[in-house]
């Protein structure tokens, strides 16, 4: 009799891995990395660095728009945020690679990037542009053909070169730090540099004016990443954007950083 409900019990416990072996791992995916950030009290953001005023390096630190954004939605979390630099081209392979657990970075929503990882609901909305010397000015998209285009490694800027004018440029010199090839531009080493108009309006601004900038060519939504199966987390993401847009948090972070 006892070997009888020895052989059962095994059978159900067999059954029961099975059941379990069966769930999508999206099933154990969507609430573990909420669950695991909010028991360990930190979440792990990937940042760029290198995109100011969304995220730069100001006497030893990391600050800018995003980073604000960062640490004031750890705190609604109840949570500490811990930085991780990485260079724009690797962040999404440090999203998927579980490396981070989310990408706070002034990320463009495009149809590739959507394919790999998680768009949150818009936090900013921006434009590809131009920004080129007064005495050669590019006011339209069709003026970079011939043009020595400077670009910032993996950003919306470089895909839309590519993807609209790689064979009519005359050269695409990339950066892995988008000051680089804003400097390139001021120092004639290049004619134009193209990224999003926030940015590109940022840093004229800053470095003195010398370069004029081109009314957008498109619109770009700019949201916050997740990976794919993380539905939970990006809901909860999605939430906290929408007190922090409704209480005038990104008003005021708009303000601090572009006005």
């Amino acid at each position: 009799m006892s070997e009888q409900h020895d052989f059962l019990s095994r059978r159900r416990f067999a059954g029961m891995l099975a059941v379990c072996a069966a769930l999508p791992a999206s099933v154990s995916a969507q609430s573990s990395t909420l669950d695991a950030i909010r028991a360990k009290g930190v979440m792990v953001i990937g940042n760029g660095g290198a995109f100011p005023p969304f995220e730069f390096i100001e006497n030893g630190q990391l600050v800018g728009f995003d980073i604000d954004l960062g640490n004031e939605i750890c705190r609604r979390l109840g949570v500490k945020a811990q930085w991780e630099k990485i260079d724009f081209s690797g962040l999404i392979a440090a999203l998927t690679s579980r490396r981070v657990d989310v990408l706070i970075t002034a990320m463009t929503k495009t149809a590739e990037r959507a394919e790999r990882i998680a768009f949150s609901t818009s936090y900013y909305n921006s434009g590809i542009a131009a920004a080129s010397r007064a005495n050669a000015p590019v006011r339209v998209a069709d003026d970079l053909t011939g043009k020595v285009v400077a670009v910032q490694v993996g950003t919306a800027g470089e895909r839309f070169v590519r993807d609209n004018f790689g064979a009519k440029v005359k050269q695409l010199k990339t950066f892995n730090e988008f000051p680089l090839a804003f400097a390139d531009v001021e120092a004639g080493r290049a004619d134009v540099v193209v990224n999003t108009l926030p940015v590109l309006k940022y840093n004229a601004s800053r470095r003195g004016g010398k370069l004029v900038l081109s009314e957008p060519f498109d619109s770009r939504d700019v949201g916050i990443n997740t990976r794919l199966a993380d539905t939970v987390f990006l809901e909860e993401i999605n939430r906290i954007l929408a007190e922090l847009k409704k209480d005038g948090f990104l008003d005021k972070l708009d303000e601090k950083w572009f006005k």
